[in-house]
């Protein structure tokens, strides 16, 4: 599986991926993780984490650094992205401004692409996409963490305010706590579509994981009010450990 992140803001696009790259080194504490810099770029030691697991761990974290600086990674790494993505092993791919040919294969082939970019004088990047924000409070609920993300980088490059998204999410975890505890629709105060499935949701966390969650969520959003944290990525950082 791989994951790529790119564009002009490098600063950005580096956090971005190391939040990506904690979360799956806590949620697979037994996977190798394994850095790859410009300077250590190596055609067969790459190909041999294609598809080879750890002798003690059941697959590798792989984290291409910038590699597109050497010369050779520039010309080659195209022609393993697919391969990479096809792998039982995880990859992270971070660059700076890719040339178009590049950019065209990552877009074809990898899981997911995330682009961050300084805004050009005059421009935005806040026009907003047509897009189904219940498909992440459900992803949320099914605790299916890197789909939610997904999910949520989807909202976020589609203009989406991470404290709208905040509040998506919210209303999710609430409906759960409400369903959990209580027997029937009407009783939680919910619609009988929405009790049912978070009924079924509630299965999935303990109530002292509800309870987090919901409070994570209320702090996000007043912390981010009040300049003291970033929503988009606090927010990022709740889904990847979910």
């Amino acid at each position: 599986m791989l994951y790529i992140f790119h564009g002009t803001d490098i600063d950005k696009s580096r956090t971005k991926a190391q939040t990506l790259i904690n979360s799956l080194r806590v949620k697979k504490p037994d996977a190798a993780f394994v850095k790859f810099e410009a300077d250590d770029w190596n055609i067969s030691a790459l190909e041999s984490h294609l598809g080879g697991q750890g002798l003690f761990s059941n697959k590798y974290i792989i984290f291409l650094d910038r590699v597109t600086e050497n010369p050779e990674a520039k010309d080659h790494l195209g022609d393993f992205v697919e391969v990479m993505n096809e792998s039982d092993n995880i990859f992270i791919l971070l660059e700076g401004k890719l040339l178009a040919d590049l950019k065209k294969v990552f877009d074809k082939h990898a899981e997911k692409v995330v682009i961050s970019d300084v805004p050009e004088a005059g421009k935005s990047f806040s026009t907003k996409k047509d897009f189904n924000i219940f498909s992440l409070a459900d992803a949320l609920g099914a605790r299916d963490s890197f789909k939610a993300w997904n999910i949520y980088r989807q909202a976020i490059d589609g203009g989406i305010e991470p404290e709208n998204i905040i509040g998506t999410l919210f209303w999710q975890v609430k409906s759960m706590i409400l369903a959990h505890s209580t027997s029937t629709a009407g009783e939680a105060g919910l619609n009988p579509f929405v009790f049912g499935k978070s009924k079924r949701y509630s299965g999935n966390f303990s109530d002292s994981e509800l309870t987090e969650l919901s409070n994570d969520l209320i702090i996000a959003y007043h912390d981010s009010h009040r300049g003291i944290t970033n929503a988009e990525n606090r927010v990022e950082t709740i889904l990847l450990k979910i």
